[in-house]
């Protein structure tokens, strides 16, 4: 099946850039056949192949400029300040951000952590958010594929933050590997620590972000051990169109995983 992009993209960017998505390579993305029983080759070979597709993607999209507005949406801007007022009741001594893109919720975050790492897929948004960054010297940005990424190797987390990233991961990945990415950060979280999960939620026809599939996602972060600690409905208008991000901020009250974990 050939995922319409237009419906989504429309949700997410401006006019302009819009247009330049539409240049991109999409289409390959669209139908990976990572995900499709009858392609040959191993599971090894498949993964390499979504992983190249999924920087390719992201990498095309920032070479053509920030294709979400995120320096200048207001929608965005107070999403993002949302975002940080949820987390402002407390201090982290350690923060993981997956999908920190030019670092603009970057910025606001280092207020509440310690010592923060900051990770995406693309080499150009990275280059761009370690180029502006005027922040704390204990803020790291690195390229890296959270998919290859290990959470644990520099784990405990205190907090691991993921902003419209899941739904994407969702669309190029095995829901195997979707899976075993919210166990692994689970078992990377410390006691006590927090997982910040927000996504948009689509219409009928934005595939990717459909209510049902966003909620799937945030059920599946419940299934591995974490508890809710607050949920709540952000909306706002970008580019016309009224959207509602669903923003939940995650528990780990003990080591233990639910039925199904580790």
């Amino acid at each position: 099946m050939i995922l319409k992009k237009y419906r989504l993209s429309k949700r997410c960017f401006t006019r302009a850039q819009l247009r330049e998505v539409k240049a991109a390579p999409i289409a390959e993305i669209s139908n990976p056949p990572v995900t499709d029983p009858k392609t040959e080759g191993t599971p090894i070979e498949k993964r390499d192949l979504a992983n190249q597709k999924a920087q390719s993607f992201f990498e095309e999209l920032w070479k053509r400029g920030d294709p979400w507005d995120i320096e200048t949406s207001d929608f965005e801007q107070r999403r993002c300040t949302r975002l940080l007022q949820i987390l402002s009741a407390r201090r982290y001594a350690k923060a993981l951000e997956i999908g920190c893109a030019t670092g603009v919720f970057t910025r606001l975050l280092a207020r509440v952590a310690d010592r923060l790492v900051a990770l995406d897929i693309s080499p150009t948004a990275i280059e761009c958010a370690r180029k502006t960054w005027a922040g704390p010297v204990a803020t790291e940005f690195r390229v890296a594929n959270i998919i290859e990424y290990d959470p644990r190797a520099e784990g405990p987390w205190d907090l691991v933050v993921m902003s419209d990233m899941i739904y994407f991961l969702g669309w190029i990945y095995p829901f195997f590997d979707v899976a075993w990415l919210a166990m692994e950060l689970f078992a990377a979280t410390s006691v006590g620590g927090q997982l910040l999960l927000a996504n948009c939620y689509g219409g009928a026809e934005d595939y990717l972000m459909r209510p049902s599939l966003i909620r799937t996602y945030r059920d599946l972060f419940v299934n591995v051990g974490y508890q809710v600690n607050a949920e709540e409905l952000f909306n706002g208008t970008k580019n016309g169109v009224e959207i509602q991000v669903l923003i939940t901020l995650f528990e780990k009250k003990t080591e233990e995983t639910t039925a199904g974990g580790h």
